[in-house]
């Protein structure tokens, strides 16, 4: 008997098994831990690309506005791509408004197979997504803001309209959102229609870098813009008739009841704020208008609400204010709460330029005059509908202009 357990001792034929079974566990354990780490990151990467297409759902929502529906839209395009709220998903979503950016952070329970039995809680994994929101693509000076109307944007009689460095932009999806009507030439750079164009009623020469149809609304700039009224609170001037010839120095303050300027003269407008209170600014006649760091405010309430009516032979030269001023780029600011049923006039049969943002968002605006030779100047025209009639000068050397630019909003994965 003893010799028969010394000589299984010495037995090493089986020696492995024994071994086997005692390490069994740890390799088992080894193969599940890898297996899930495996399945970990792949459930990483998964969250990583809901985190990322979350992020890009908010911000495109703020690039539309629509900032009170940054969250849903971040969960509905995260749920979209297998996010689950219901595996302990977490989400937040900061929107940045002055770094035009949305973070988003995501937080989802990855599963556990065969190291469940070793661990009792689960494992979180967290990703995060940063998009940024920018208006460098495209480079518009004129902008129809209507979102459905035929000829939003239309050309009435003989029009020449030469923009050599910036285009126009019609956010109206309808099939003839612009409309070119009568003997029109049209040179510009760039256009962007929501809907479609067409021509009718004569005959047109349109010719264009790039051209958009179908494509995505080019977003208002000052769509959140509060003009600065420089504390006219209260009316400084009443029903303000201009009619002597001669020369006329007007300064700033609140006009109420409108602004009428007619007859033969010169005027000149200090710099500083105007604001046309109810009535209308109303211009005629002959001679010149000239302003400098000048800024025409048209509001009202009710159904009062200040609009322009600028016709006649006088030679207008309007700049807005520059960079570190008040209202700056803009020399045409019409409240958006005007009813859309007014109608604004800068016509003439004279030189009339306009350096600044000329902005309508709730009206129609009719634009015209004669072509000036004035250089270095940046007009933009911003309006719900916007009819173009004879030889506007649009300034479109934008380059150094504070205006804000027109253009469309990119969105981008920036972290």
């Amino acid at each position: 008997m003893v010799k028969f357990i010394k000589r299984y001792l010495q037995d090493e034929s089986a020696a492995v098994m024994p071994m086997a079974a005692l390490l069994m566990p740890v390799i088992l354990l080894m193969a599940g831990l890898g297996t899930d780490t495996s399945a970990w990151m792949m459930a990483r990467r998964n969250l990583q690309t809901a985190a990322d297409a979350a992020a890009l759902a908010g911000a495109w929502e703020a690039a539309r506005g629509g900032t009170d529906y940054i969250q849903s839209a971040a969960l509905k395009e995260a749920i979209n791509n297998d996010y689950d709220p219901a595996e302990g998903g977490e989400l937040t979503v900061v929107y940045d408004s002055d770094q035009n950016k949305v973070y988003v952070t995501l937080t989802q329970n990855a599963g556990l197979f065969l190291t469940r039995i070793i661990m009792s809680n689960p494992v979180r994994t967290t990703v995060e997504a940063e998009a940024t929101i920018s208006n460098n693509e495209g480079d518009y000076c004129i902008l129809s803001l209507n979102d459905v109307q035929a000829s939003s944007m239309t050309t009435s009689g003989n029009v020449d309209l030469v923009m050599p460095d910036c285009g126009i932009a019609v956010n109206s999806s309808n099939g003839r959102a612009f409309s070119m009507n009568g003997n029109v030439n049209i040179d510009v750079k760039d256009v962007s229609i929501v809907g479609d164009y067409d021509i009718h009623g004569g005959s047109a020469n349109f010719q264009y870098e790039n051209l958009i149809t179908g494509g995505s609304p080019v977003p208002d700039p000052y769509a959140n813009y509060e003009p600065d009224e420089d504390g006219y609170s209260s009316c400084d001037y009443n029903n303000t008739r201009v009619n002597r010839g001669g020369s006329q120095t007007l300064t700033p303050g609140r006009y109420c009841g409108g602004l009428r300027i007619s007859g033969t003269n010169n005027i000149t407008f200090e710099p500083g704020v105007y604001i046309i209170d109810g009535g209308t600014f109303d211009v005629s006649g002959n001679g010149s208008m000239y302003g400098d760091d000048v800024t025409f405010i048209l509001t009202g309430s009710g159904n009062d609400y200040a609009t322009a009516d600028i016709t006649g032979g006088k030679n207008i030269e309007f700049h807005a204010p520059d960079a570190g001023e008040p209202n700056v780029g803009l020399v045409f600011y019409q409240d958006p709460n005007a009813p859309s049923s007014g109608t604004n006039n800068l016509l003439g049969n004279a030189n009339l330029y306009i350096d600044g943002v000329a902005y309508f968002p709730s009206q129609e605006l009719n634009i015209g005059g004669t072509s000036a030779s004035t250089s270095d100047v940046c007009t933009h025209v911003i309006a719900d509908t916007v009819i173009i009639h004879g030889t506007p000068f649009i300034g479109n050397d934008c380059s150094d202009s504070a205006a804000e630019p027109i253009g469309h909003v990119s969105v981008r994965l920036t972290g």
